[in-house]
C-alpha cells in the first residue's frame, strides 16, 4: 500500500511540476526516485499482467470466435475456440462456449509462458509476453530452432528474425506469405521492445 501511494504521489508531483511556473522549486520526478527491489518487482509484475491481458485480447481479436464450432485453420488443421489446434485425443463435442474457449486460450498461453521461463534467461514482462505469443502461434519446436531465439540469447536485435515468420503452409505444402501474419509479428516486435 505504501508503494502504491508513493507511485501516485510521484505521478501527481510530476504532473503538477510540469504545469508550475519555472520560479518554483522543481518537484521530484519518477526518474529521480530510487525504488527498492520489491517496488521494482511490483512494477514488473504489473507490466507483465498488463501485457498478459493485452495479449489475450489481441489473440481473441485476430483469431476470432467461430461460433464455438470446429473449423480448419489456414493450414487446414482442425481448430476450435480462439485458435486452439485440436490435438489427437482431445474431444470438444460439436461446440464450445466463449467462456470455455477463453479458458482454453489462457491455458494454451500459460503453457507458452511456461516454455519462455524454461528456455530463455530473465526477460522483462513485455518481452516474455511477446515470446510467449510467438510460441503460442508457431509452436515451441519452431521457436527452439528459430533465429529469433538465437538472437534473444545473443542479445541481438530480434526484428528481422521475427519478420521471417510471416508464412504459412497450405494443405498441399506450399509456403504462402501472409501480410496478416506479418502484422501479428509486428505486434510481437512492438511488445518485445516496450520499456
Amino acid at each position: 500500500m505504501k508503494f502504491y501511494l508513493k507511485c501516485i504521489l510521484v505521478v501527481l508531483f510530476a504532473h503538477l511540476s510540469a504545469s508550475q511556473p519555472t520560479n518554483h522549486r522543481p518537484l521530484p520526478s519518477f526518474e529521480t526516485t530510487t525504488l527498492t527491489y520489491s517496488e521494482k518487482k511490483y512494477i514488473e509484475n504489473y507490466r507483465f499482467r498488463q501485457g498478459y491481458e493485452e495479449a489475450i485480447a489481441f489473440i481473441k481479436a485476430h483469431e476470432g470466435f467461430a461460433g464455438g464450432k470446429i473449423y480448419k485453420d489456414a493450414s487446414g488443421l482442425p481448430t476450435i475456440g480462439y485458435g486452439h489446434r485440436i490435438k489427437p485425443g482431445e474431444n470438444f463435442g460439436k461446440k464450445i462456449s466463449k467462456q470455455k474457449a477463453e479458458r482454453i486460450l489462457r491455458a494454451d498461453f500459460d503453457k507458452a509462458l511456461w516454455h519462455v521461463e524454461r528456455e530463455i534467461p530473465p526477460l522483462t514482462g513485455y518481452q516474455k509476453i511477446a515470446v510467449a505469443h510467438f510460441i503460442y502461434a508457431k509452436g515451441i519446436g519452431n521457436f527452439r530452432k528459430s533465429t529469433f531465439k538465437k538472437n534473444i540469447l545473443a542479445g541481438k536485435p530480434i526484428e528481422e528474425s521475427l519478420k521471417r515468420w510471416c508464412y504459412y503452409r497450405k494443405n498441399c505444402g506450399q509456403r504462402v506469405k501472409s501480410h496478416y501474419i506479418l502484422k501479428i509479428r509486428l505486434w510481437e516486435i512492438d511488445m518485445y521492445n516496450r520499456a
